[in-house]
């Protein structure tokens, strides 16, 4: 079979809230959360990345559509953030 038959996705527990990001960096929170609809950021834990990210998401595209691993011929990865902290 070629093509995608299923996908995952990740993401973090944890949370911060839109306030005290806009403290830390002397910002307005309500122009943050009016501006951009958000009120709340997941963040990783300090075990996590994004290629744990990639694992996790690996695990539940599996979980949605169980197959045999030996049939997956290519894996593919989207991210615009490093697994490092740059």
């Amino acid at each position: 079979m070629v093509g995608i038959i299923t996908y995952g996705a990740y993401i973090p527990r944890y949370r911060l809230k839109v306030e005290e990001i806009a403290r830390v960096w002397g910002a307005n929170a309500a122009e943050i959360s009016g501006g951009l609809g958000v009120f709340e950021k997941a963040v990783p834990d300090y075990d996590e990345n994004t290629a744990t990210f990639a694992v996790e998401a690996a695990r539940a595209a599996l979980a949605r559509r169980p197959i045999d691993v030996s049939e997956i011929k290519a894996v593919y990865v989207g991210s615009e953030s490093h697994p490092y902290a740059v």
